[in-house]
């Protein structure tokens, strides 16, 4: 199963740059790190939308692949942070204090996204000494408001920045506005942001 956040290494890479006109950019940066991002929007009769994500914030790229484009899939989950590094320290250990948080939440997983989930993966420097850490939570059910109270009160104590989404069936949550008493949420669906209910709302019901 292919979800958003995922990173493929892609099977023909000039096979790929065949497919359609890209910026000058592309073209560099996926010969030396094959890699694309499975980005939110859509997916229909086997094509998965990607982003392609340059050296500079400036250059990003929406694209397709086909299931058989997939040489090497990785999602955030599968990462492990305790054996795997980023070229800054501080982010190593940022990253070993979420999993310290984590560990207290055995029913949920979760896993780095954006350039740190990125460079964990693929060996390719993409962080620097501010750069946040991406991660996302990923739940089947309801979560509670006070469990995501809790993770995000423990985040927050952190050295660096880590900004959470919770992932959903449905879509995702920025984890610190879940946290909130706010009745309505902004829900990143595949279709768009939609304003929805609070769904932990429904369990104090």
């Amino acid at each position: 199963m292919v979800r958003v956040h995922d990173l493929v290494k892609l099977k023909d890479v000039e096979g790929f740059l065949l497919k359609e006109t890209f910026p000058d950019w592309v073209y560099s940066v996926l010969r030396d790190t094959p890699f694309v991002v499975v980005r939110r929007a859509p997916q229909m009769d086997e094509v998965i939308p990607v982003g392609i994500r340059g050296n500079h914030r400036s250059q990003r790229c929406a694209s397709t692949i086909n299931i058989d484009d997939i040489k090497v899939l990785s999602s955030p989950e599968s990462i492990k942070v305790k054996e795997v590094k980023t070229k800054i320290e501080s982010i190593n250990k940022g990253l070993i204090q979420i999993q310290n948080i984590m560990d207290g939440f055995p029913d949920l997983t979760w896993g780095p996204t954006g350039s740190v989930g990125f460079e964990l993966v693929t060996e390719h420097p993409a962080t620097h000494r501010k750069s946040d850490i991406d991660l996302i939570i990923r739940t089947s059910g309801i979560l509670e408001q006070r469990v995501a109270q809790s993770i995000v009160e423990q985040l927050k104590l952190l050295s660096v920045n880590v900004d959470a989404l919770l992932e959903t069936d449905q879509g995702a949550f920025a984890l610190a506005e879940y946290a909130t008493n706010c009745e309505k949420l902004i829900l990143r669906s595949s279709v768009g942001p939609k304003l929805v209910y609070h769904p932990a709302f429904q369990l104090q019901k």
